[in-house]
Parts: structure tokens; sequence; C-alpha cells
């Protein structure tokens, strides 16, 4: 009711009262980003705006910022950009606070004032400043070193302050024996290698919800760890060379090389190369100084290593000294040898006639002695040896050889031991010096000694002089004397005297007067055929002549008495004294006479042969010496080549050689062919051959191979071998035959159709006594009864059974004969009679 009252009046106040109040409120600064409090990350960047919300924005002064000091923030002068400065936008009636890199002391309270008809207006806004996660010294790569306890560092700066976790490969590491979480890293104790990998520190400040990671790859490290190896290495001088170092470290370590006795480093030194990265020491022309300790040694970031190495320079041997030595006979002789090298060289000698070394200490029963010795010389060390020979002869003269060795090579030098002796002519030789009809010869003297001989010439205890007819040449240790004997008195003994130092010998020589052989003392025959003959001759005496060289012999026909028709016949001495191409049946004569230097001697008495009939050549032999049973060893498995003699053909040329061989046993001792069906007969149509090679033969099997020469008057006794065949696979210089050609087919198909046919009319005869066969019997039986009708047949009381042979009563007629006419044997058979050519029965 009461509002009723009011009426209109009051309706009309009201709606002014709101209004007022809604132009007041529309009236204000706005800050932007809206937030009365606004927190900060020190060292951001921050931009604040003030802007004024007004009806009507013209009647709005320009807004402006206050510190939280209240001063007035300026705007930046041109050109320049303060840490806090303010900038107008009168435009949009807005004002911007710069505030660059905030720091703690830039925190508080900041305003923002204007006025709007006079009317003040303002806003504020609260600044507070944080520290975010921040990494100050945590490392993403980080190396710790084996063995050794080692901090990840990890440190971290925030405000608030964050709290730190720690991880390994997404698993959760709590304080325990191995591991302590410090504030600024985490502790491992005794680093292994399992300790390498990946770690994460994780930092987070609670009160502003900031996470943050920081992965950190941990390498461990391990000190280099040298491999084994040996101690000691050997290179030759001379050489090049190269000695290894290696470690096992982590990273890989690098290495130096330095010679222990001067300390130097190899890598700055001449003919020296160093590897750094793999520890290759190399060495160009390496010198024998060079030996000795040299220490190798490996550093990485974990540490140091180093190792020791002996080096052994091998120094070939040098033989410096060896000089030829002289010693008389039945004295001591010695030679010394020395030599230099590394490592000591050892030597010993040899004869050069003599493949075998003598060996250190006594040798041949304690005549001969080798010692030897060492010691240093300088950076090498010298060796000696001495090889003293007690009681020398003269088969100790000759070339010594000193060998000096070690293990980096050998060197070796000749010296001379010259034994002297006394003059001697044991070589000279001792058969007489034959002359005849005043021929000039030569007596030689070589005189055999050290030092050389003087050579003087006696005859008949005088001193040999000169004449028109003796000349003597030289004086030593060779001389000669040419004699020409017109007078026999220069016949006769004479001395050679050689003399030197040691002492004195003499050599006799005869010159004697030479003649003509004497006749042959005996020729007696001992091989005949029939066409050749050989001898057995026993020479004359040669006491009055040189020596026999050869024999002569004359031979004819017994019927011809002129020996000056004989033909010649000369061998020389010990050779096969044979006569060939001689006439079977005949009767000759031999006479032999011996031949020297002088002449041919007198002839001997003459001898009387009577040559045989023709007969089949004589055995072959073989051209090697070997015996008829022992076994020979093939050098092929399937083939084997015969060689032998042509034998003599005993009156008929040969015309052909059989050769036969058979598989054999050896059964009890005896030789047996083991299957006749295998064994296989060729012939040889050659009478000039003497080999043959049998093929197809099979791998190590054993043959007995008969050779047989063959006449027209038949064969020779067989040449017998026993050959065994090497192992291997059967093999053969011919092509495979054909099977079967396309002739020999159609002959087999007609043999085939004549064999069906002869079955059937066979067949034909038996059961119905017609067909061919029959038909030719009817007429054959037919004619001869003609020819007994014609003749007069007589008919036996007794039938006789045609199937049954005839018998002989002698036996002895039944055996063949044979009988030899002209030297040819004729064969005949008996059992029956001899039908001739007009005979009839």
């Amino acid at each position: 009711m009461r509002l009723k009252r009011v009426g209109a009046t009051g309706v009309t106040t009201l709606v002014v009262l709101l209004a007022t109040i809604t132009g007041c409120l529309a009236q204000n600064l706005r800050i932007l980003p809206i937030s009365k409090q606004q927190t900060v990350a020190v060292g951001k960047s921050v931009v604040l705006t003030c802007q004024a919300d007004a009806p009507d924005p013209a009647l709005v002064t320009q807004p402006q910022w206050r510190d939280p000091k209240g001063q007035i923030i300026m705007e930046a002068a041109a050109g320049t950009r303060p840490e806090i400065y303010t900038e107008a936008m009168p435009a949009k009636q807005l004002q911007l606070l710069y505030i660059s890199s905030i720091t703690p002391a830039m925190a508080g309270n900041y305003s923002c004032e204007a006025t709007y008809t006079n009317i003040p207006l303002s806003a504020s806004v609260i600044l507070d400043t944080f520290v975010a996660i921040t990494w100050t010294n945590a490392n993403e790569n980080q190396y710790a070193t084996k063995g050794k306890d080692f901090k990840v560092m990890c440190e971290v700066t925030a405000e608030p302050a964050p709290s730190v976790d720690w991880f390994k490969e997404e698993n959760p590491i709590v304080t325990g024996d191995r591991y302590v979480i410090h504030a600024n890293g985490l502790m491992i104790k005794n680093v292994q290698e399992s300790d390498d990998g990946t770690y994460t520190c994780r930092a987070v400040v609670m009160q502003t919800g900031e996470l943050a990671e920081r992965n950190i790859k941990l390498e461990v490290y391990t000190a280099p760890e040298m491999e084994e190896r040996e101690t000691t290495v050997r290179i030759k001088e001379g050489e090049s060379a190269a000695i290894t170092c290696k470690a096992r470290g982590k990273p890989p370590p690098t290495y130096t090389w330095i010679k222990a006795s001067t300390r130097e480093n190899l890598a700055t030194t001449s003919r020296f190369n160093v590897n750094e990265n793999t520890g290759l020491l190399t060495f160009d022309r390496v010198e024998a100084a060079d030996y000795g300790k040299y220490i190798c040694s490996a550093v990485n970031k974990a540490g140091q290593n180093e190792t020791e190495i002996e080096v052994e320079v091998l120094v070939k041997p040098r033989i410096f000294e060896l000089y030829n030595t002289t010693a008389p006979e039945k004295q001591e002789g010695r030679l010394e040898c020395k030599a230099t090298g590394r490592p000591a060289p050892r030597i010993s000698f040899r004869k050069r006639s003599n493949s075998e070394r003598f060996v250190n200490g006594p040798n041949d029963g304690g005549r001969i002695t080798i010692e030897t010795s060492s010691h240093q010389s300088g950076d090498q060390i010298e060796s000696s040896a001495v090889i003293m020979i007690s009681n020398l002869n003269r088969t100790d003269d000759g070339l010594y050889e000193c060998i000096a060795e070690n293990d980096a090579g050998e060197a070796w030098r000749n010296g001379h031991l010259a034994v002297q002796f006394r003059p001697t002519f044991e070589r000279m030789p001792t058969v007489p010096i034959w002359s005849w009809n005043g021929q000039t010869v030569n007596l030689t003297c070589v005189a055999e000694s050290i030092p050389n001989a003087t050579i003087k010439w006696r005859f008949r205890d005088a001193d040999l002089v000169e004449t028109p007819h003796i000349k003597i040449f030289g004086s030593g240790p060779i001389s000669y004397v040419t004699i020409t004997p017109l007078d026999r008195g220069l016949y006769g003994i004479y001395k050679c005297v050689a003399t030197n130092t040691l002492g004195e010998a003499e050599h006799v020589i005869q010159f004697r007067e030479a003649f003509p052989p004497g006749p042959v003392v005996q020729a007696r025959q001992e091989t005949i055929t029939a066409t050749s003959v050989t001898f057995n001759i026993v020479g004359p005496a040669e006491d009055m002549g040189p020596p026999i060289l050869a024999y002569v012999a004359q031979f004819k026909e017994n019927a011809n008495f002129d020996w000056n028709l004989a033909q010649n016949r000369t061998w020389s001495v010990n050779s096969p004294y044979t006569v060939e191409n001689l006439r079977p049946m005949f009767t000759y004569d031999f006479r032999f006479a011996a031949v020297n230097q002088v002449g041919i001697g007198s002839w001997g008495s003459p001898i009387t042969v009577i040559m045989p009939r023709r007969s089949p050549p004589e055995q072959p032999k073989w051209r090697e010496n070997l015996s008829s049973e022992s076994l020979i060893h093939g050098k092929y498995a399937d083939r084997y080549e015969l060689k032998w003699k042509i034998p003599a053909h005993n009156g008929e040329p040969i015309d052909m050689y059989e050769i036969r061989y058979c598989p054999v046993l050896k059964i009890s001792g005896e030789w047996r062919v083991s299957s006749e069906n295998e064994c296989v007969t060729q012939e040889l149509k050659s009478f000039e051959a003497i080999t043959y090679e049998v093929r197809g033969l099979h791998p190590d099997t054993r043959y007995r191979i008969h050779l047989r020469a063959h006449n027209q008057l038949g064969f020779s006794l067989p040449a017998q071998l026993y050959v065994q065949t090497a192992l291997g696979v059967e093999r053969s210089g011919f092509a495979h035959a054909q099977l079967l050609s396309s002739g020999a087919i159609i002959g087999l198909s007609l043999a085939g159709v004549i064999i069906c046919l002869l079955i059937v009319d066979l067949l034909l005869l038996c059961f119905r006594k017609q067909g061919v066969i029959a038909t030719l019997c009817g007429k054959r039986a037919k004619k001869h009864n003609d020819e007994e009708a014609k003749l007069g047949s007589y008919i036996p009381t007794t039938p006789v059974d045609e199937k049954e042979p005839l018998k002989d009563t002698d036996d002895a007629m039944k055996r063949n004969s044979s009988v030899e006419f002209d030297g040819h044997r004729v064969y005949a058979t008996s059992g029956g009679p001899i039908i001739g050519k007009n005979s009839a029965v």
C-alpha cells in the first residue's frame, strides 16, 4: 500500500539514482593481464597494460605507472631501452609498462593512475618473482674412472628450493651402499664398468609446480691395462722390424716409446716411427746398437701404464780372421777362425773334400781337436775356434771351411792348410817305356812335394848328361828326357832323383826295346752256330814288347789253300771273339795273331771248324742282363716294353718273333700259369725288331713272357721273363671297338635264316626222308654203288659197322716221324698207306 503511495515521484527518483551509480562504475582503469597478483620467473621479461574504461575515453587523462616506491615510471628516451619504462598509446588510452629481465628487487605493487572529469581513477597489480629451475652444473656427458668414487654432478637452482630425485635407465635410485644422493649430485662409490649408462636428474618445485629433468650420460673410463706378451723380441740387423704394444682401456690409450738407456722419445728419433694410436714401433734398417730395453707407455684420461720390452738384435756372423798356414808332415798344424755376431756365433770346421763337419772336441781318435771360446766385444760377441791336427799326413793338406752361424744366419770362409812333405813318386806309372826302330821317346818324371823338389837324372850310376841323342828339359818338379835310341846302349834303367828340404826320393824308369808279339798260345772253339763261331784266345807273353792291343783272325773255306785270299776279322782285347756270316755245313780254316804297338805278331797254327747244318734261330738274349727266373717290377700298370738282342739265325733268316704272355702265380716256390685261357700269343713280323711293347696287361699282376725267334726251320728256344705290373687303373691306348657293324648285323641275320632252313630240312629227312639233304644222300649212295659194280666190290661175310673207326695194329706206325734233308726238317705221318700221285687203292 505504501508503494502505491510513492507514486510516480518515487519511481523517477530511483531511476536517477541507478543511472548515477552505473555511470560511476563505468569509469575505471583495467590492468592486463587481469590478475591482482602475478608471479614471474626471475630473468623473464614482463609487459603490463593499463587501459581506461569510460563512456567517453576522450575525457580520461593519459594513464601513468608508479613503481612500488610510488615513483612515476617514465617513458624511455629515444634510442634507449632501460630495464623499466613505459610506452603510451594515446589513441587507445593505453599505457604499457615494460620490465625486461625481472629481478627479485623489482617485485612489488605497481599502480596505474588517471582522471575522468576530475574524478581520480586507479588500478594496481602485485608482481611477485620466483627463480625457475636452472641447471648450473649438470653436464650431459660426464666421465668416471673405474675403481674410484665419482659424483655425477647435477647442481640445480630455483626459488623456492627444488627437490631432486635420481633415476638410472628409468629405475629410481636411493641412497645405499654404493649410491649417496647429495644436494649437488649423485655419489657412486668404487665405480665399475657396469655403472656406465644414462642417469636422470629430476627437479621439482612444489610451490610452483615446475618440473624439469636432465639426462646425464655417464661413461666409465678404465685405465690402460697392458696385454700380456713376450718380454723379449728378436730382430735382425739390416732388416726392417716392428714391435707392437697393446693395452686395453677406455677411452683407447695413446702410446709412446722410449729407449731405456738413452731416455729418447722414439717418436722424434730418426730410423724409428711410432704410431701413437696403435702402439706400433717400427725400425728402419735395424742396427747392432739398437739392442737393449724399450719402454712402451699407454696413457688415457683414466690413467697411465707401461711395460718394458727387451730387444735383442741378431747380427749375422762375420768372419774377420782365417789365415792360410803351413806345417811339415808328422808335425802339428793349426787353423784359427774368428767371427763376430750376436748371439755368439757357433764356429765349426769341415774339410772341403768331405761334407761332414768336425765336432767340437776330439776327432779321429784325438788326432784332430777343435777348441772354441767367445767373449763380449763392444755391442757384439766375438767367437773363435782353433782346429789342431797332430801327426800331419799328406791327406790333411787342403782347404778347410770355417762355418760361423747363429740365429741371424751364417758365414763361411776357406783357409788352406799346406802339409810339407818330402818328394814322392806315388802317382808315377811303373810300366816300361818302349821304343823300336830308333823312335824318339820321352821319359817323364813328376815329383810331388811341398816345397817343390829339384830333379836330376842318373843312368848307370852316373849323372845323365846331354848328348846329340839325349836332351833334358826341366829341373823340377817336372822334368823329362827325350831319347833317340839309335844306339842300343841307350836302353836300360834310368833314375829320376828329386830333392827338397825334407828329403830325397828316386823313381826308376825302364827304357826297353820293343818287338812284335809272339804267336798266339791257344785258340779254342767255344760256341758254334750254323753261321757263327766264337773262340777263346790265349795270347802270347808280353815280356818282349808292349801290351797286346788286339787280336786278328784270318779265315777261309777249307777247299781254298791260299791264305792270301782269306778274310780278316779284328777284335780288341777282351771282347767277344766271334766270326759271323759263315755258311752252314761248310768247313773253315782259322788262324790267329796278336797285335801290339810295334805291329802284328806271327800267325799261330790254323784250326779247322765244320759248321753245323741250318737250324732254327738261337735263343734270343735280353738286352739287359736279366735272370730268367727273377721277377721284374714294371713301371706301368697296363704295359711292358721288351728289349732283346737279335739272335743268330743259323742259316735261315729270321722272319718273325713270337711273344706269348700268361698270368702266373708262385706256388711252393715255383711259377705256375694261373689260367691258360688268359694266355695271349702275338706275332711280330719283323726280323730286325729288337723292342716290343706288350699292351693290355692288368694292374698288379704277374706275367710270364716268352720270346721266340722263328725262321723257316722253326722256332728258337724261348727267352723267358717274369714281370709284375704296377698298381693303377687299367688303361689302353686304343679306342673301344665298335660292337657290331652294319655288315656284321646283316651277316648274322643271313646266318640265322640258313640255320633255320637247315633245321627244317633235317626234320624232313628224319621223319619223311625228304628234303635237300635226303636228295643229296640218295644220289651219292647210288653213285657209290655204281662204282663198286664197275670195279668189283668185295662183300665181307661179316658186316662192318661204319660208325666204328679202323684200328691200326702196329702202334709204332701211328707216331709222326721227321727227317732232315738239305738242312730242312721234313715231317711225315705214319699209320696208313702212303698214296702217291699214281697210286690206287
